[in-house]
């Protein structure tokens, strides 16, 4: 079986989870979901990075200690990550005995093999980005990163990488693999940033306490992009028992934010080389979620909360607009309004009242059951071409994190249909006798495409598809869209006389209940 690894960058635990957070995870649990559809061995990770300095702050500020901070996050992200139906493989957490014993192990191989050595750091660091500013960084300069004004200046003994002599190293690998970054254009920024020259990079701590100390100096806390980054590997056991690190690596793709596109493009890969280690084969750098033109901030006001959404709103569907409009190349806008228009829209009056008009007529016409399959002509053959055209080009698609062309063909199928019950009007038909047969067929053909339909859109909408597969007979660990084939809808299955998969939405009643929540 071919195996498959993703993941999600570990998130910051000095804060709640935000709709980033929630995209991108969303965004990794679909191509999980749609690679183990396709017959792929998925392992998918996504996790929390509690160490460093903005964890320690935020505690103190809070009154706790960090671990403690780091425990009640957690189950923040526990909770909404099974809301939304996130089905990772594993979660790891850098506070575990697991992946520290795997971060001290992976600087040491790094130290060992001459690319640490012991120095005197002096300069700005970005609390925010836990970000260690070049020296040459004045006071008053913004954080090249985030933008914010640097808050804090260091003065200390530092453990640093020689990240100078990997700069004609990456530029040749990145050159000899164009597809290691995407989307280009966050290629082409990490190709001008490389060229631009790498001073070697400060990889310790004296001043904080809080994340894992260097082996053999523990007065000396590993930088915490050093520890973080190494999750990918040390979740899979790297030197310790390496069975599924064996097993997934190299990562298939790392899906990150724009925002941390350095941090995995330069720091990590150059880390890997050091401690020979393969390189991932692709890391994607996604746009941010835009509102009015301006990035979300909680000092701007701007900030969609994803708890309130979800409650109003379901799990599907939030998942569904983030896929259907996901930032991927550029930035996107993101509204309450513009939520609620695409809802309506695609799920409430495509998908929704296909299924809702099929099955009443199925009821009202055959008692909820069909017995006859129809024969085959040029209406009902288009549909079948456009279906096997986007099954069999699933996987590319996914590859290649194209949703845009995966979801416009996808509702150009059910244009299809909703168009080919309006042409063949099987209301009008049933009222001769003789036409009865034809009508089964018909609406047999459109029953067994809201069967493929639930299977091809189970990995954006999983509740809704279960639903949909529970009145098919199907299980949805049992069935792939790789081996779903048209007319594999068994007769005499039985429909329920009215379904409401997505009921419309109220503008007024949404932005009402969103600011009561």
């Amino acid at each position: 079986m071919k195996k498959y690894y993703i993941t999600t960058p570990i998130y910051y635990v000095n804060d709640l989870p935000h709709i980033g957070h929630v995209f991108t995870t969303v965004l990794a649990d679909y191509i999980a979901r749609s690679k183990r559809n396709l017959g792929y061995d998925v392992y998918f990770l996504t996790g929390t990075d509690e160490h460093g300095q903005k964890a320690e702050k935020t505690a103190k500020q809070t009154g706790i200690t960090p671990q403690e901070l780091a425990d009640r996050v957690v189950e923040n992200y526990y909770k909404l990550w099974k809301q939304l139906n996130i089905s990772y493989s594993d979660f790891i957490r850098t506070s575990e005995s697991r992946h520290k014993k795997g971060a001290a192990e992976f600087f040491r191989i790094v130290h060992h093999n001459g690319d640490i050595y012991k120095g005197f750091y002096e300069g700005w660091y970005c609390v925010p980005c836990e970000l260690i500013l070049p020296e040459s960084t004045k006071e008053e300069e913004a954080c090249p990163n985030c933008g914010r004004i640097a808050e804090k200046k260091i003065k200390e003994e530092s453990y640093f990488f020689r990240l100078s002599n990997y700069q004609e190293r990456l530029l040749e690998y990145y050159r000899s693999h164009p597809g290691c970054i995407k989307p280009e254009s966050r290629y082409n920024e990490v190709m001008r940033f490389v060229e631009s020259g790498l001073r070697d990079l400060s990889v310790s701590r004296v001043s904080i306490t809080w994340g894992v100390p260097v082996p053999g100096d523990p007065s000396h806390i590993i930088y915490v992009w050093f520890d973080a980054l190494s999750n990918y590997i040390t979740a899979l056991g790297w030197s310790d028992n390496d069975a599924l690190f064996k097993q997934y690596w190299p990562a298939n793709i790392h899906l990150v934010g724009k925002d941390i596109v350095r941090f995995h493009c330069v720091y990590w890969p150059a880390f890997l080389m050091s401690a020979g280690i393969a390189l991932p084969e692709t890391i994607f750098g996604h746009g941010w979620w835009m509102m009015h033109s301006a990035k979300m901030s909680k000092t701007l006001g701007n900030v969609l909360k994803p708890e309130p959404l979800l409650k109003m709103l379901g799990s599907d569907p939030v998942r569904y607009f983030l896929l259907r409009e996901a930032p991927l190349d550029t930035d996107s806008e993101i509204s309450l309004e513009s939520i609620i228009g695409r809802l309506n829209a695609d799920l409430a009056n495509d998908y929704g009242n296909l299924v809702s008009r099929t099955f009443q007529m199925i009821h009202k016409y055959f008692g909820g059951s069909l017995n006859k399959k129809p024969a085959l002509d040029t209406a009902e053959n288009s549909i079948i071409n456009a279906f096997y055209s986007l099954k069999n080009q699933m996987d590319d698609y996914c590859t290649n994190l194209n949703l845009a062309e995966i979801f416009r063909q996808t509702w150009n199928i059910i244009y299809l249909l909703n168009k080919y019950i309006d042409e063949k009007q099987p209301w009008a038909k049933f009222k001769s006798p003789d036409n009865r047969d034809e009508v089964e067929g018909i609406l047999y053909f459109i029953c067994d495409f809201i069967r493929i339909l639930s299977i091809l859109l189970y990995p954006a909408m999983p509740e809704s598809s279960t639903k949909l597969m529970d009145i098919f007979g199907i299980k949805p660990e049992e069935v792939t869209l790789e081996k779903t084939e048209y007319g594999q809808l068994p007769l005499g299955v039985q429909v329920p006389k009215s379904l409401i998969l997505f009921p419309r939405l109220d503008i007024k009643e949404v932005l009402k209940q969103y600011e009561i929540e």
